[in-house]
């Protein structure tokens, strides 16, 4: 099994990758597009990504632009949950106070706002494309600090100066793993679609989630996107329980499909039980 992720080793994407395939070869790329790429190519057979955080809501809007993009080959497979433990490192012997930079993922940057406010009052935030890449690049430049996991800081020989710096507790990131093949059903899993509604129709929304209420269905996740094509227009991303080959499951996507202006079943899988 040949696993693409979002690089370079030590991201939280890698951690994902590891529970959901321990024994896999991981394929470390610069851009959630590159690891997805990576498959669609042949040169994976899973790419991991980010999907939404307990704290910010979405983790990767490149996720989910490329997950509904025209003829997009690929279906999600499988997802894991990954705690997420933010620490403040950098080179050793540095003067916190002092420190004009910052550098991590954007979202960690986000979830980390108060404490890095408290604790290098003088550092502007910096993006970075991952957290084990704002480590790296930070070791490399004098008076620099990141924001990362302990494994990445293990990795790149930095210095701790400040645990689990979240804002708040309870930090949790939701990844997915794309591939060509479906799951299998297991009888606990997950279904995630992608539709539009008739826009201009009042109640079309709530007549889509109505569908899913009917037959008991939980709905456990919903979020739009701009359509991209016109203002006020959406695309719903909507995660249910249960696989798309139950009955009641085939029954409802069909229902759903007649009155949508678009949908699109982006794959059934089985769900994470968290530990």
């Amino acid at each position: 099994m040949r696993v693409a992720h979002l690089g370079p080793r030590g991201t939280y994407t890698e951690e994902a990758a590891f529970r959901l395939h321990p024994d896999a070869q991981f394929l470390p790329l610069p851009s959630v597009t590159a690891a997805i790429e990576a498959v669609v190519k042949d040169e994976a057979d899973e790419a991991v990504c980010a999907m939404e955080n307990s704290i910010e809501g979405t983790a990767s809007i490149e996720t989910l632009d490329l997950l509904i993009g025209a003829d997009f080959p690929l279906r999600i497979c499988g997802e894991a949950v990954v705690q997420i433990q933010h620490m403040l490192v950098g080179a050793p012997g540095l003067d916190l106070a002092a420190v004009e930079r910052v550098y991590s993922h954007p979202s960690a940057l986000l979830q980390c706002r108060k404490s890095l406010a408290r604790l290098a009052p003088n550092a502007k935030p910096v993006a970075a494309l991952s957290t084990s890449g704002a480590i790296e690049g930070a070791m490399n430049e004098p008076g620099s600090l990141a924001i990362g996991n302990e494994r990445s800081a293990v990795l790149y020989g930095a210095t701790i100066y400040a645990r689990d710096i979240g804002d708040e507790p309870g930090n949790e990131t939701r990844f997915v793993a794309l591939g060509r093949a479906a799951a299998h059903r297991t009888g606990d899993d997950k279904t995630s679609l992608a539709f539009t509604t008739q826009h201009d129709r009042p109640g079309s929304l709530v007549e889509v989630l109505s569908m899913f209420a009917r037959r008991g269905i939980n709905m456990t996740r919903i979020e739009s996107r701009p359509t991209r094509r016109q203002l006020g227009t959406y695309v719903f991303f909507l995660d249910v329980q249960g696989h798309a080959e139950d009955p009641a499951m085939v029954e409802v996507l069909a229902e759903v499909a007649a009155v949508t202006h678009w949908m699109r079943v982006l794959g059934s899988y089985p769900r994470w039980a968290s530990a």
